[in-house]
């Protein structure tokens, strides 16, 4: 009944659960987080069944909420990992320092982490040539062999001996790149990957840092989609010392074949054409689309206004609490500490008394501390017997948006306010401050 009505309620309450359930869930998760990877994180303890709720993908939730930070970030595309499903997508605030790498487009909007990116792939454009065995004696490396046979890397294909669920398969991607343990383990439809031990290896001809696809037997061959195009390649010859050159795609044979390799900047853009380029981002919220899997092993139904019994779709949604806070300090903050937006300073307004002996700024302060409060407006006031500078330091390393200096020129009906994002200070009269500070903290709620 409780998913019926929700069902009926109009958009503009929609809106409000939109925000208000993350807001909840925000301060929930800073008095009683879990721990992934040492970060509170509230994980989709609310099922949303958004065919129901949401009119609209269940990313409106984050799609509404996360703007209010004021943090600079991306929603990229990612990988379903454990949980599944047929959709997932990541809000990486884009910083210096975030552990997770970005991959960006110069030219369109694509956007996607490094683990499911993908690019577009062109023939090479040159003439096959024969294959030829040539000598690489204690060559194991890629870049050795490269090196030793003045080749460009990207002339090359290199192996990657792995574990794919107690069978061993060997993959083959260009020299330069790294394998994608997700892509692989989804093309193959596995669950656990690892590299191959000793024993598993030996069930095949492959020769460890000579491996190649020309001969290769006991093993299941999985070459990246774009060997395809490459022509003229190098690669191993499954002999100590030996590798091949101008090996082309029909030398070879191999199981399957498929995207199974990272992208580098500089990459062809799958949408556009542009160039990728890569930036780090610190992951602060993700949702999953789950399909009715879950719903049909739980058993779930509803009955649609037809009255007919349906299986809901599923989804859920995560947001790092302790995450969304480094990004904001990460992106906003300079010498002096932090620089917090409006909407999550512990105070908007820090209101600071020079002479505490002084009994005109007293009362002046406490007029604008009261008149400010009475606007809604939150307010620290430091009224401490300690220097000017000693009260500024503290102020500005907490990252409080606003400071109202009350001091010498009170005679003259005088205040200092300083914006603490720019450096900018005003001299500016005391009955015409509480009207800007209202409008400034008003606008920087938006």
């Amino acid at each position: 009944m409780l998913f019926r009505y929700l069902d009926t309620i109009g958009p503009s309450v929609m809106n409000v659960i939109c925000i208000v359930v993350p807001v909840i869930g925000f301060v929930v998760g800073l008095l009683r987080g879990f721990g992934n990877r040492g970060i509170r994180v509230i994980e989709g303890a609310l099922i949303i069944f958004f065919s129901l709720l949401l009119k609209d993908p269940m990313s409106s939730i984050l799609y509404r909420f996360v703007p209010f930070f004021d943090i600079d970030y991306k929603i990229v595309n990612a990988s379903v990992g454990a949980m599944g499903g047929e959709l997932s997508e990541e809000f990486q605030a884009i910083t210096d320092r975030g552990e997770d790498i970005v991959v960006l487009c110069d030219k369109c909007g694509y956007a996607s982490n490094l683990e499911v990116s993908q690019k577009r792939i062109e023939d090479q454009k040159e003439n096959k040539k024969g294959i030829e065995l040539v000598e690489t004696p204690n060559m194991k490396t890629i870049d050795d062999v490269c090196n030793y046979l003045d080749l460009d890397v990207k002339k090359s294909i290199k192996a990657l001996l792995m574990n794919v669920d107690d069978e061993l398969t060997i993959c083959f991607i260009r020299g330069d790149r790294e394998l994608s343990e997700d892509k692989l383990l989804r093309l193959v439809n596995g669950k656990n990957v690892s590299f191959a031990n000793d024993e598993l290896i030996a069930i095949s001809n492959a020769v460890p840092g000579f491996t190649g696809p020309v001969g290769l037997k006991g093993a299941k061959i999985i070459i990246d989609e774009e060997i395809k195009h490459m022509k003229n390649f190098c690669c191993g010859a499954n002999k100590e010392g030996y590798h091949y050159i101008n090996c082309n795609i029909e030398d070879i044979s191999y199981d399957l074949s498929g995207d199974i390799s990272t992208v580098v900047e500089g990459d062809i853009c799958p949408e556009c054409g542009g160039n990728l380029y890569f930036k780090k981002g610190i992951e602060i919220g993700n949702t999953f689309k789950l399909g009715k899997h879950y719903a049909e092993e739980l058993g779930l139904t509803y009955l649609d206004e037809d009255g007919k019994e349906q299986v809901p779709t599923m989804g859920c949604y995560g947001i790092g609490v302790g995450r969304v806070l480094a990004s904001i300090i990460e992106q906003n903050n300079d010498e002096n500490g932090m620089i917090l937006p409006m909407s999550i300073a512990p105070y908007q307004v820090a209101l600071v008394q020079i002479d505490m002996k002084n009994e005109d700024q007293t009362n002046c302060a406490e007029f604008v501390y009261n008149e400010l409060l009475a606007e809604g407006i939150e307010v620290l006031y430091d009224n401490r017997d300690e220097r000017a500078g000693v009260k500024f330091k503290d102020m500005e390393l907490i990252g409080i948006p606003l400071r109202v200096v009350v001091g010498k020129k009170i005679g003259e009906g005088l205040v200092e306010l300083k914006y603490r994002k720019t450096g900018v200070i005003e001299e500016i009269g005391i009955k015409e401050l509480i009207g800007k500070v209202k409008k400034i903290v008003k606008d920087g709620l938006k």
